[in-house]
């Protein structure tokens, strides 16, 4: 099982606040788009999540106006 610490997204960031977590989409020059490595790693990130003892509530975000355009295979 991966550890929360351990992570490090290439295609988004995120961070725990308050035991909030927020998770931030980072490509808005392309709107956004889930690309099958990107959902290898919101994946990994969201079950880490499960076990995470420090962390209540998880906010999905994006930068840029778009929050996701869908995915770009």
């Amino acid at each position: 099982m991966t550890q929360l610490a351990d992570l490090k997204p290439q295609h988004f960031s995120w961070q725990v606040t308050d035991r909030i977590a927020t998770i931030r989409l980072t490509r808005p020059e392309r709107k956004n788009p889930l690309t099958f490595d990107s959902y290898a790693e919101l994946r990994d990130t969201f079950r880490a999540l499960v076990y995470a003892t420090d962390v209540d509530v998880v906010v999905l975000a994006s930068n840029g106006g778009n929050f996701c355009s869908g995915g770009d295979v």
